[in-house]
């Protein structure tokens, strides 16, 4: 992974894998068949290992909503590596991202599905909002920013930091008044690492 990482996904071979690790090519064949499975299940234990650690940190939260706050945060910080790995991965070994997207994305969304249902029973999230919509306009938001970069930003304001207002605006949208208040004490507490102030025009800003 760290070789996938520091070289790019295509540039590594599997003789550069085979002598980094001392072993022969052929053994490195017999034990996982080809490039594109050990380059499968090397991502996917990278991202088991992204999404517990993050998990672990969500798990600090007072409450649901925190919780999820604290992990989209927590995501950034693998959000630059993450992004070029899956562009590579798009572009050279599309069979490799399109299982990883499905098993690993699925799973990811069933949870978040979870979370949000957790806060409308804890009156976080207003009820009547349609979720299933919600979470794919999130992550499409989301996608457009960080991954694809179809989303022209504002001048000086970086990737990260509108990846996590987009992400405030868009619970603050679907949240009850004791929702908003969590957000925007999560937000005035600093954890969510961006610095929020009036314009002259009363439009609010988020800078680094």
């Amino acid at each position: 992974m760290r070789m996938f990482v520091s070289q790019g996904i295509k540039s590594v071979r599997m003789d550069d894998i085979a002598q980094e690790l001392g072993i022969s090519k052929r053994t490195l064949y017999e034990m996982f068949g080809d490039k594109e499975e050990l380059l499968y299940l090397c991502l996917k234990r990278h991202m088991t290992l992204v999404n517990d650690c993050v998990a672990e940190k969500a798990r600090t939260g007072g409450n649901m909503l925190e919780s999820i706050l604290i992990g989209f945060v927590e995501m950034t910080q693998y959000s630059e590596t993450n992004s070029r790995i899956t562009g590579n991965l798009r572009k050279f070994y599309p069979s490799v991202h399109d299982r990883l997207h499905r098993e690993l994305g699925e799973n990811g969304s069933r949870r978040f599905k979870n979370a949000i249902e957790e806060c409308v029973n804890h009156g976080l999230i207003d009820g009547k909002a349609n979720i299933d919509l919600a979470i794919k306009m999130l992550y499409y938001m989301a996608i457009g920013i960080v991954a694809r970069k179809e989303v022209i930003l504002p001048d000086g304001l970086s990737v990260r930091d509108a990846f996590l207002h987009v992400v405030m605006l868009f619970f603050r949208g679907i949240s009850t008044p004791e929702g908003m208040r969590v957000i925007d004490d999560f937000a005035e507490s600093g954890r969510f690492g961006l610095r929020i102030h009036d314009s002259d025009d009363n439009a609010e800003k988020v800078n680094e």
